[in-house]
């Protein structure tokens, strides 16, 4: 018994040292968020008012809307990739007016109300990401946010142990090598993850409530494509795409004026940032780019 009591505190002592080596090299690479700096959230709101009256101005010159998280712009989120510059060339190009409406760290449902304020025009172009992730925290758009849900992440801030294991580093390791090896193996994400939850089984009410939100934007006069994203650190096996109920919704939305591309469909080589970062690489978005600007030809 005493070698296992030995063994154990060796453990829990190596798992101490791992976690926080993570953590000060997080702290060495990262600054501390400062009490007063803005949340995604209220950037994106600022980020709107102040393209707001542009946006909506009463012209006929044609607009086009990048509206995205991360995965269109990751240049300070995992890396230097964004296809911001790609999409305000090809805008200059065209004598296009553009507007840049992605920013890491913001949801869909972020997005949904940036789509809100956007005036209905013939002219406009939107292109869209939707990221995997995301399909399964869309919110009933009937439904008012609550005060309780509305508290500022300081006032959100609890000290349960299960809170703590969330955030280890080396927790978060471990499943992203467990993810690598399932999709290597059986080419699904890990069982009972987010990532499977939002690809494989996401619920049929996570579904209706994205298939009214594309509905809504299915009624726009302008021209819409939606780029649903997948994680771009896997490589995935087609006859499998058909079996994740994501995959089948997408790729069957009965919407005529919108055009939805997904990504394992156009770029399929494990293209990410590296192993670890989901975004997509250079080499990705070009190819995607590519694939897009053919579309708004």
């Amino acid at each position: 018994m005493r070698v296992l009591a030995r063994y154990f505190i060796l453990g829990c002592i190596f798992f101490i040292s791992l976690e926080l080596s993570f953590k000060l090299k997080y702290y060495h690479d990262k600054e501390f968020y400062p009490s007063n700096k803005l949340t995604p959230s209220q950037q994106y709101d600022k980020i709107w008012t102040n393209l707001a009256a542009n946006a909506n101005a009463e012209y006929d010159k044609t607009r086009l809307f990048l509206i995205g998280d991360s995965f269109f712009d990751a240049e300070e989120y995992g890396g230097k990739e964004s296809y911001v510059p790609y999409f305000s060339q090809l805008s200059l190009k065209k004598n296009w007016d553009f507007f840049n409406l992605s920013l890491a760290g913001t949801s869909i449902e972020n997005h949904r109300q940036i789509w809100n304020q956007i005036n209905d025009k013939p002219n406009n172009i939107y292109v869209f990401s939707i990221k995997v992730h995301d399909v399964t925290k869309l919110t009933d758009s009937s439904r008012i946010t609550t005060a309780e849900e509305k508290k500022t992440p300081t006032e959100e801030i609890q000290f349960e142990p299960i809170d703590l294991l969330r955030k280890s580093d080396v927790l978060y390791l471990l499943k992203d090598l467990l993810h690598q090896l399932f999709m290597w193996f059986n080419h699904t994400p890990l069982p009972n993850t987010h990532l499977y939850k939002s690809i494989v089984e996401p619920s049929d009410e996570d579904l209706d409530r994205l298939a009214e939100f594309l509905c809504y934007l299915e009624t726009r006069k302008g021209k819409v494509i939606i780029l649903v994203n997948y994680p771009f650190n896997f490589r995935y096996k087609e006859e499998k795409l058909e079996q994740f109920k994501i995959f089948r919704f997408f790729n069957k939305l009965p919407c005529k004026n919108i055009n939805v591309l997904q990504s394992p469909t156009l770029v399929n080589k494990k293209e990410s940032v590296d192993w670890r970062n989901v975004h997509p690489n250079s080499t990705s978005m070009r190819a995607i780019f590519n694939h897009i600007k053919e579309e708004l030809n």
